[in-house]
């Protein structure tokens, strides 16, 4: 039965691309990618002459199926614009219907910015949460770094030069002085790999350009003294998190619920908080 192969694409310096995976995009018949002009210009120049199909976050549920009977001819390569595919990119729903179809799916492993920061991080990062990119949205953004706030493993995120100063100082705020990397522009000709705090990130990219990966040091391991909450600052993150979520909510119940849900306080605690204030 046919395969679909996930292939590693360079995360900047096309040089990264491993000899595996250019026999591989050399002997497919289809090839299915995000941006078909960036994989284009990627195919062109591992002279590869596959048909290029897209698939991205917008494709409609009738894509999959035409990818999915394409595979049910041949194999197929599914790639992304940078990197691995199924990490933080859509390629995970081709995945999950090639499997319910029967296909075997075969990695073609390689380029990573999530395991080239990580690598260069020099703090403890045997456990660690992939976030992505963080919200656009201020207080959305505030909520996730509140979860990544009492967490004891490292935490890597993705974000725009336009948007990383808002990142930082929100990272300043609530993670306080932990310890992080700053990767803009991995691989490539401007490649840079900072290390420090968030305020002092904040000092350094006073005009970012580029793209950026971010790695936070898990909560025990940053290297910066205790960094357990007393418990004037649990009640204030409750306060500040609760005056976010109040309009979500039409009950005490599922407000209490989704607080202990996001910042891993007990229930009982949570309910404490806000009956004081009532």
């Amino acid at each position: 039965m046919p395969t679909l192969y996930i292939v590693a694409t360079p995360i900047g310096n096309l040089d990264d691309l491993t000899l595996r995976a250019i026999e591989l995009l050399r002997s497919v018949s289809v090839v299915v990618a995000e941006d078909t002009r960036v994989t284009r210009k990627l195919l062109d120049r591992v002279e590869s002459t596959a048909r290029l199909i897209s698939f991205h976050r917008r494709s409609a549920e009738k894509d999959v199926g035409t990818i999915v009977r394409l595979l049910d001819d041949g194999d197929v390569a599914l790639v992304s614009d940078a990197g691995t595919p199924g990490v933080n990119d859509p390629g995970q729903v081709i995945v999950a219907a090639a499997i319910d179809r029967g296909h075997d799916v075969v990695p073609i492993p390689g380029p990573s910015s999530v395991m080239a920061a990580l690598s260069v991080c020099g703090f403890y990062s045997d456990q660690f949460a992939s976030y992505g990119f963080l919200p656009a949205n201020g207080s959305r953004r505030r909520r996730v770094l509140r979860q990544i706030a009492g967490q004891s493993v490292a935490a890597v995120m993705f974000e725009t030069p336009h948007r990383l100063r808002d990142a930082l100082e929100d990272i300043a705020e609530i993670l306080g002085d932990r310890n992080l990397v700053v990767c803009r522009e991995m691989t490539k000709m401007h490649e840079e790999i900072w290390h420090g705090t968030a305020d002092e990130a904040l000092f350094h990219f006073e005009k970012p350009r580029g793209e950026f990966v971010i790695v936070v040091a898990p909560l025990e391991r940053s290297g910066v003294g205790s960094q357990v909450m007393s418990a004037e600052d649990a009640e204030r993150e409750i306060l500040n998190i609760a005056a976010e979520l109040d309009d979500e909510y039409e009950s005490r119940r599922d407000l209490v619920d989704a607080i202990a849900a996001e910042t891993g306080y007990p229930r009982r605690q949570v309910y404490q908080v806000l009956h004081r204030q009532r």
